[in-house]
């Protein structure tokens, strides 16, 4: 998406020169661009203020570079973090020509919408859109809601006489803000006649003074209202539409950990700064404050830290430092500690509030280089990714402003990962997934999305243990939590033996007695093996299997899985397990150290699951039970020539048309191939029948069909006639449509995400019909399909630098005519496209070809 994006950005500035605008469909046709992807990709540069929009229709753009957040905002916490977006939509309301816009900010009290009002003033000021002498009136509605006539008189003025004490002319709020900003605090508590007259001066920029009907008083006023009510419910509907920004502050609790973190340190040094003297505080102090969910949010925690000193300063006996213990803290109920470290402030030393830069902005290796492994997931890729990843740079130093979430982050660390998981080898990572995960570190979310799916399939054992670190750790933001079990994902697999075929899990009951036997057969093994569930010691089974059903539905347990338990009935687990399961189960109670650390070594070594499951019971003298399960369970095999996505994707939408006791597997063309070649006809010994997107020209044991021939009665016919002794004809006609669907034209257009359809899909047909004339041949509609679909695909994978290289030698004279007539075929469209067909493309396209030619 970033290179996509950057491509409508570089050619926007070259197409704005000399200040000039211009639409989306002509951006579009200078890309080759569908209009509704450049005008995506507009709205997100847009969002980060790196394109203007000017209000035309259509829809003027126009280049103006990126812009970054003022200084004015750097001691706004959370400006690059959880505030960002709240701060750039009150950047862009300044600056909109030509007078800015209204803005209204609403949160519960003490979140700080006081505070980001003045900061939005100083920000108007640094920008010029308003001078810097310009006033800024502070109104609070509450002090007069008993009195709307009062509160009209006072934002808008009143001549002499206009009321019993009028004696004589005044000018109200609205003339005193001219030229400036008048911010109107709980803007609620004003009456409906007051809004009426308040959006009749945003319309008009004029208002009348009270008792004065006649003479007309312009002035030109931003205004930023507050209010910790739902606006909908206590303002006008009309006045809400002539407020065109709403931004809402979330509550203390809701910030994330490191921002809370950072508030205390800010509060705890504007203390120090009032009475010169350094602050040391207790970690049950920082605990606390940082659990605290209170109505008064900010405000209240400032207030209880404020007589916390107070109380602290009283003990200090004139000491050149305070130390503030949970005995100053003055609170009724305190929450369960949290390590997260003591605070130290000087008021010597000023507190840096400023985050690290994200790191999405400064890596553009990083960035690439994992983008590049999920598009061509290889093992050389995966270690040029891991290199990139150790090698990264970040400027920001753990600051002591974010120590406490340093020593979180290394506690748990050690507790999941070395001890738990016994993977004492990855130490070293520690600290660089710490720096990561500080500064809030993002990949896409597409990216994230293509390497889920690969990790799950190739991957599952780091991705399970990155995945359970990562739920343990708190919350900075969602999708940076996300990204983190991605990259953390790559750098374990260096650690995690993969090659593990059986899954294992510990359950018992206490507070740590399954977690501490997996601590120390993890931690002999020096790998990661079993996995563990405590559980309470009144917890019954149903709570035992509901815990195990959970994790075990994150399994593959094709391969077979065992469960030690220290207690219950086997009959009952097999029972509520079994249907989670893909594989057989063994269950052996009574567990033990030593009969878990047997059972490890064992599937460490990848015994086979059923000589662990015969041995059991002469082997471990307790009882244990055995029971054949689903590892044959009857499968659809999908593969697509294309790549292995398209057969992901197929699976992906046909998936909620199957019946449950079949399983859908897709599986590259290379290695279907391999098996056909190789004879190994006991891996399709439970296989219904593949289905391909080329014919299969070897003699095989198995149902195969092209799904192209479902365009065809006859293929559709034979389809419902292997599949009827597994599906209901309902299900058969949906899993059909589906497929169909995916194939046409249409369906083509929609697995497109860059290129625009209707331009790719005539240069495609330009493209066979050369073909046609070269070889003499004319191709099918199926086949034609077919071609569109790989060829629009490949060529949008070549724009995005991703190639495919599944063969790269030629093996016959055909193949290398076939190959001289593709250079000359593709050669405009690699100009036109800048892109290079690989031999590897060509030798995949011969394949498709062969057949006809």
């Amino acid at each position: 998406m970033e290179i996509a994006k950057n491509r409508v950005y570089n050619r926007l500035v070259r197409e704005c020169v000399n200040n000039k605008a211009i639409t989306t469909q002509q951006l579009a046709k200078s890309l080759s661009l569908s209009r509704s992807v450049v005008s995506h990709y507009l709205n997100i540069l847009l969002n980060e203020h790196k394109v203007i929009k000017l209000s035309k229709k259509p829809a003027l753009w126009k280049a103006t570079g990126a812009i970054t957040n003022s200084k004015i905002f750097a001691d706004f916490i959370g400006e690059n973090g959880s505030m960002k977006s709240i701060i750039n939509r009150a950047r862009s309301a300044v600056i909109y020509p030509p007078n800015g816009l209204n803005i209204l900010i609403t949160g519960h009290s003490g979140v700080g919408k006081s505070f980001l009002a003045k900061k939005i003033y100083q920000f108007a000021k640094s920008k010029n859109v308003i001078s810097v002498t310009a006033p800024f009136v502070v109104f609070n509605c509450a002090n007069y809601a008993d009195n709307p006539e009062l509160i009209s008189s006072t934002l808008f003025g009143y001549v002499k006489g206009a009321f019993t004490g009028a004696d004589e002319k005044k000018e109200g709020l609205l003339e005193k803000a001219d030229g400036g900003i008048l911010f109107l605090d709980e803007v609620h508590r004003l009456s409906s006649k007051s809004q009426e007259k308040l959006f009749n001066f945003i319309d008009s920029g004029t208002f009348y003074r009270v008792g004065d009907n006649v003479h007309t008083i312009k002035a030109s006023v931003r205004i930023i209202m507050a209010t910790t009510e739902d606006p909908q419910d206590v303002l006008l509907t009309t006045f809400l539409r002539r407020i065109p920004v709403k931004i809402n502050l979330p509550n203390y609790i809701e910030r994330p950990i490191d921002e809370r973190l950072q508030l205390l340190n800010l509060l705890f040094y504007q203390e120090a700064k009032k009475i010169n003297k350094k602050i040391r505080v207790d970690e049950k102090v920082v605990s606390a404050l940082l659990q605290i969910n209170h109505s008064g949010n900010i405000g209240y925690i400032k207030n209880a830290i404020q007589l916390a000193c107070a109380s602290a300063y009283d003990e200090s006996n004139n000491t050149n430092e305070i130390k503030v213990t949970i005995a100053n803290l003055l609170l009724t109920k305190l929450p369960a500690f949290k390590g997260f470290g003591d605070i130290e402030v000087d008021p010597e030393k000023k507190i840096n509030y400023k985050k690290a830069e994200r790191l999405q902005q400064q890596n553009y290796y990083l960035q690439k280089s994992i983008n590049h492994l999920s598009h061509n997931f290889t093992d050389k890729n995966l270690h040029i990714c891991q290199s990139d990843i150790l090698k990264v740079s970040i400027t920001a130093d753990i600051k002591r402003a974010n120590s406490g979430l340093h020593l979180q982050h290394k506690m748990i660390f050690l507790k999941t990962i070395q001890k738990q998981f016994g993977l004492n080898n990855a130490q070293d990572l520690e600290p660089i997934m710490f720096k990561l995960y500080q500064a809030h570190f993002k990949i896409p979310a597409s990216t994230i999305n293509n390497l889920k799916n690969i990790f799950s399939r190739k991957l599952p054992r780091s991705l399970h243990v990155a995945t359970t670190f990562y739920y343990k750790l708190p919350i900075l933001d969602k999708d940076s939590q996300i990204s983190l079990i991605i990259v953390f994902t790559i750098l374990l697999s260096q650690f995690v033996n993969e090659d593990i075929k059986l899954r294992t899990l510990i359950v018992a009951h206490g507070e740590s007695t399954a977690t501490s036997i997996q601590a120390v057969v993890n931690s002999l093994c020096e790998d990661y093996i079993f996995d563990a569930i405590d559980m309470p010691i009144e917890a019954d089974v149903g709570s035992i299997i509901e815990e195990a059903n959970k994790l075990i539905d994150q399994f593959n347990t094709v391969e077979g899985f065992i469960l030690m338990i220290d207690m219950g009935s086997l009959e009952q687990l097999y029972t509520k397990i079994s249907s989670h399961l893909q594989g057989d189960l063994l269950v052996i109670n009574n567990l033990t150290t030593l009969t878990a650390l047997d059972v490890a070594i064992k599937v460490k070594q990848n015994t086979p699951f059923k000589e662990i499951a015969e041995k059991a019971d002469k082997d471990y003298t307790i009882e244990a039970k055995y029971y054949e399960g689903f590892s044959q369970l009857p499968n659809i095999l999908i593969s697509c020539v294309s790549g292995l996505g398209i057969a992901e994707k197929i699976t992906e939408i046909i998936q909620p048309y199957m019946p449950t006791n079949i399983k859908l597997i897709p599986i590259a063309y290379n290695s279907l191939k391999e098996k056909i070649i190789e004879k190994d006809w006991a891996y399709f010994d439970r296989t219904i029948l593949v289905l391909t997107t080329i014919d299969i020209t070897y003699p095989v044991k198995f149902k195969y069909m092209n799904l192209y021939d479902l365009l065809d009665a006859s293929g559709e016919k034979k389809m419902t006639q292997w599949l009827l002794p597994y599906f209901t004809h309902e299900q058969i006609k949906n899993f059909t449509n589906q497929i169909i669907r995916f194939f046409s034209k249409e369906g083509i257009s929609e697995r497109l995400s860059f290129l625009n359809p209707d331009v790719i899909l005539g240069e495609v047909e330009t493209i066979i019909n050369k073909y046609e004339l070269f070889y003499k041949v004319s191709f099918d509609g199926k086949f034609k399909l077919n071609l569109y679909m790989h060829i629009a695909l490949m060529i949008e994978r070549l724009m995005l630098q991703h190639p495919s290289f599944s063969k790269n030698r030629v093996t016959s004279e055909k193949e290398e005519k076939f190959i001289q007539v593709t250079n000359s075929i593709f050669q405009p469209l690699e100009i036109k496209y800048n892109i290079k067909i690989t031999l590897s493309e060509m030798t995949t396209l011969y394949e498709l070809f062969n057949q006809f030619i």
